[in-house]
């Protein structure tokens, strides 16, 4: 067996062998084999594609390319993923939120850091000053899971392959090929010990999936390899055109989610959360419906258990304890990165709020500095966005529609253009969409 042949079998358009992708998968792990091998891989996957069969293989190769969590054998071990969309935050309180309404519940969620746009949940939350997500090795994992329930972290241990191809399918132009996709992310969730997982499939005009019949057919195909890993899952279809939440932005994201662990946050951002946790709740028979299950995640919200619970988790995982404190009890914007300036952004016209363009806004926070363009650059917390109305609003020409934070001492006017230009203003009545588009499970 060599690498040269898998390619080129790849290649002809032929099913490669479990052992085949094993080979591919170690050697790329063990360095054996060359960085044009590796994309040369990849590309005869892309443009190939990849059967169940082998999207299964590579999945159960990366996820047992390193590091496996096993925790105490009494604990329902849930997660959920989200494929990513402007302002989301929603693991942030979503994990503590569970953890308060769940106690055996283990919540073991190995994040990333986000490439584009703004951070991924791992930025937003090292906005935190001490949080360090990449300090802990697997037996610490292990303890918090164990010991405590619930942890947000990222982890080069867990499904090292993963890391690997991922780097390299982000500079080959592979990254989106729904096999591909699929083994990365149930490769992270297998490694972790994940039984119950919720896959948030977002869909519109800010995310990967602009249609509902694309996002079915990879949703379908997800809970199918997930199953085929023992992980029981379910598919949330909702809506990713206008931002999630009011703030965008890493150290704004945890402001508005420690609003929301506090019972005051978005009702679009408290949704999402209620959906998902609800979801968990009755995919584990702890409650006998999902209504009975987003309920009991809504009481966590204003009882406070849900705060409390990142309070400690945040201590748990090495936030100084004053910090923490501070942060969710007393003035949290003096404990965040807030940026010098502020500029308020108006419509260019009167009228009601028909959309508002994530993905522009996004872009404006990127150039100043709130994502990466490269892997290791550097961002500023502090820059975002904070929208002041949701689609359906009145507005007037004088009306402010956002506030943008930022640092830069000569801001470039297109930037203000742009963000003026995201809102988009028609003459009649909007009414409000559901974010729930659709759901799928495994025994559909």
């Amino acid at each position: 067996m060599s690498i040269i042949s898998i390619i080129k079998k790849k290649c002809q358009k032929n099913e490669l062998t479990d052992d085949e992708i094993k080979f591919f998968v170690k050697s790329t792990v063990d360095g054996c084999i060359d960085q044009c091998q590796i994309g040369a891989m990849l590309m005869a996957l892309y443009l190939n594609d990849l059967t169940n069969d082998e999207i299964s293989n590579m999945t159960t190769a990366m996820a047992n390319s390193g590091t496996t969590l096993k925790f105490r054998s009494s604990a329902i071990i849930v997660d959920k993923h989200s494929t990513g969309g402007v302002g989301d935050k929603v693991s942030i309180p979503l994990v503590p939120a569970l953890s308060a309404v769940q106690e055996d519940f283990i919540i073991p969620m190995v994040s990333g850091r986000g490439l584009e746009f703004t951070g991924g949940t791992l930025d937003k939350l090292e906005s935190i000053p001490g949080y360090s997500a990449f300090s802990f090795d697997d037996q610490q994992l292990l303890a918090i899971g164990n010991n405590f329930g619930c942890f947000i972290v990222g982890s080069d241990d867990l499904s090292p392959a993963d890391s690997i191809l991922y780097k390299a399918r982000d500079v080959t132009a592979t990254v989106d090929n729904s096999g591909l996709i699929i083994a990365s992310i149930i490769s992270k969730k297998a490694a972790a010990g994940i039984k119950y997982l919720i896959l948030d499939l977002k869909v519109g005009t800010a995310s990967f999936f602009q249609s509902i019949d694309e996002a079915k057919t990879f949703g379908k195909q997800f809970v199918i390899v997930a199953k085929l890993m023992g992980i029981e899952c379910r598919v949330l279809m909702t809506r990713m055109s206008a931002p999630i939440g009011n703030y965008i932005g890493n150290s704004l994201e945890i402001l508005e989610s420690i609003n929301c662990l506090k019972g005051k946050g978005p009702s679009d951002l408290q949704t999402l959360l209620e959906l998902i946790g609800g979801n968990l709740l009755e995919m584990t028979h702890k409650v006998s419906s999902v209504n009975e299950g987003r309920k009991r995640m809504a009481e966590s919200l204003t009882n406070g258990t849900a705060l409390e619970k990142f309070k400690q988790m945040l201590i748990e995982l090495k936030v100084n304890e004053w910090i923490a404190d501070e942060l969710c009890y007393g003035n949290t914007t003096a404990i965040l990165p807030m940026a010098k300036y502020e500029i308020e952004i108006k419509p260019l016209t009167s009228g009601y709020v028909n959309d508002i363009d994530g993905m522009t806004i996004a872009k404006v926070c990127n150039k100043l500095g709130a994502g990466r363009q490269f892997s290791n650059q550097e961002i500023d917390p502090a820059v975002g966005i904070r929208l002041l109305v949701k689609k359906g609003d009145h507005v007037e020409i004088d009306t402010v529609c956002m506030i943008l934070y930022h640092n830069e001492i000569d801001l470039n006017e297109s930037h203000l253009i742009s963000l003026q230009k995201s809102i988009e203003i028609v003459n009649e009545i909007v009414e409000p969409e559901d974010i729930l588009l659709g759901v799928i499970d495994c025994n559909q």
